[in-house]
Parts: structure tokens; sequence; C-alpha cells
């Protein structure tokens, strides 16, 4: 009985001491979250098209197709076992790439990433997806102020997304 006392004194003094921890540190300003996160485009996250995404993101602008962007999705390029972890690679030898944007078409939300590069960042990039169906996976890339575009078609045996 009197164990069972001490533990709930103990959980009790853990909380408060936990909680007002918390509480002061939020409230001196230490922790800020607009500070501590990275910029979230939720805009281009929430749309349901590619071409409302891109908008989203990059506003007008027009995309060349080049062949100074290679792009690799899947164990073999163009096929997905399951496509809740789908591998992808992007290379470039361009110059200057300020961002990178993978776009899934058929996913219920197509735009799968967003990064914003700086110059210590070098391709080749690499990271998993996931693909809701058999879909174009595309990869935009700007660099010096032009959009370099490339797309894969990928089979999905397992969809990713529900």
């Amino acid at each position: 009985m009197m164990e069972d006392l001490n533990r709930q004194r103990r959980k009790v003094l853990k909380g408060a001491i936990s909680a007002s921890t918390l509480a002061l540190v939020a409230t001196s300003g230490l922790l800020l979250p607009q500070q501590l996160l990275a910029h979230w485009p939720s805009d281009a996250f929430n749309a349901e098209t590619v071409e409302d995404a891109l908008l989203a993101l990059l506003g007008k602008a027009d995309i060349a197709d080049d062949s100074a962007l290679q792009f690799k999705v899947g164990a073999p390029p163009s096929y997905a076992i399951n496509g809740a972890s789908v591998p992808i690679q992007i290379q470039s030898d361009l110059t200057n790439i300020e961002r990178v944007i993978v776009l899934v078409e058929k996913n219920p939300l197509p735009l799968v990433m967003s990064l914003e590069m700086t110059s210590a960042c070098k391709l080749p990039f690499k990271s998993m997806i996931k693909i809701a169906e058999d879909s174009p996976v595309m990869a935009i890339i700007r660099a010096n102020g032009k959009l370099y575009k490339t797309t894969r078609f990928v089979e999905v045996d397992i969809g990713g997304c529900a």
C-alpha cells in the first residue's frame, strides 16, 4: 500500500516538473516553432493536382525538358514492388541548383518533396517516396533561373498511399 502511494507520488512529481520546465522554456521565448521549423508551403503540399502544386511553389514558369537532368526511380527504374517505399535518385550536372521538386501525378496529394538547395548540397540526391498507383513521377530542378524537368513512369504492385 505504501509502495503504491510512493509510485503515485513520484509520477505526479515527474509530471509536474516536466510540465513546469516546458512552460518555463515556452514562455521564455526559447521555444518558438516558427524559428525551429522549416518553411512549409502548405498550399503546395495540399494541392490536388500537379499544376496547382507547381503554381503554388514556383508561380507561373515555363518548364523545358532537358537532358541535363537524370532521374532514377525504383530498383529497376520503371517498377516498384511496394509503393510505400520507392527509392529515387536525382542526378544532375547543372550548376547553381536552387530547388529540387518531386511530384507523383496520381498520388492523392502529388507534391512529394520540395528542397531548397544551397551551395553546400551536392547531387546525387537519394530518398524514398510513396506512390499510390502506377503513375508518372516527375523531377523538376530550378537552376540558373531556368526550370528543368524529367519524367519516369513507375509501375507499382502494392500502392503506398491511402
